[in-house]
């Protein structure tokens, strides 16, 4: 078993991962793909629809090492069972925003795209000492709202996070909002969908062709040899994400 390096993408095959523990259907088809899953469990300071959701509370920081936020002692208890190096957050979770997203941001190679406004301290902190180049957003949400394919290229509905990756040379396929479920919410953001599970595999909670931008998600992702697999349900639902750890 070897640490993924870089967050987000495993080389080969991914044998660990973080999930909700509330995502029976997709947990059930990781391990049925040899996938082991670290259960995300509901943190109590967190609204119901998204208790569960492993972007709220952890952050892989890439190899060994983890960032938590609230995370419960069973989920922490397995990550250093596992190995890892678990870096806890100074703040805790809590219902208002940005308390309720301190860790919520997209690794994509040595930049780190979030809201240094919403972050937690110690992600800041490790951020600058790592010497990642810290790419701002405005939106909190930055890792609910990017899925990431591969080292430059993404996708997300947020027109502003859109308008500052491309001018970074990220390239950027921006879709319309909505038609993603999410418990107690209008629409769930497309970065908690799904996540990488292989290099070249992108595992995702439902069906992408029930949203409107299928056609459009589906040639970004075959310009990069990218396959799309349903892990579960008829409707894209926005699960907090699927954090791959541990690969072969």
């Amino acid at each position: 078993m070897n640490f993924i390096e870089k967050p987000n993408f495993p080389k080969g095959h991914a044998i660990v991962a973080a999930v909700s523990s509330e995502a029976d259907d997709v947990i059930c088809a990781l391990e049925s793909a040899k996938i082991a899953v670290v259960p995300v469990e509901p943190c109590q300071n967190l609204p119901e629809g998204i208790a569960s959701h492993a972007d709220l509370q952890l952050l892989h920081l890439g190899g060994k090492s983890v960032l938590t936020a609230s995370c419960s002692k069973k989920s922490t208890d397995m990550l250093e069972m596992l190995g890892f190096d678990i870096l806890s957050t100074e703040k805790t979770l809590d219902f208002s925003y940005p308390e309720d997203c301190l860790i919520n941001a997209q690794i994509i190679g040595k930049n780190i795209i979030v809201n240094p406004d919403a972050a937690d301290e110690n992600l800041m902190r490790f951020a600058e000492e790592n010497n990642y180049n810290i790419i701002a957003v405005k939106q909190g949400y930055a890792k609910c709202s990017i899925l990431a394919v591969c080292n430059d290229a993404v996708i997300t509905a947020d027109p502003g996070i859109t308008k500052i990756l491309q001018q970074k040379e990220i390239e950027v396929l921006k879709i319309k909002e909505g038609g993603i479920y999410l418990k107690g919410y209008d629409t769930g953001f497309i970065g908690g969908c799904g996540g990488m599970v292989e290099e070249k595999i992108l595992g995702i909670a439902g069906d992408l062709k029930s949203i409107k931008d299928y056609e459009n998600i589906k040639d970004f992702l075959r310009n990069r040899n990218i396959y799309a697999e349903n892990l579960g349900g008829k409707t894209l639902r926005d699960i907090g994400g699927i954090l791959p750890l541990c690969e072969e």
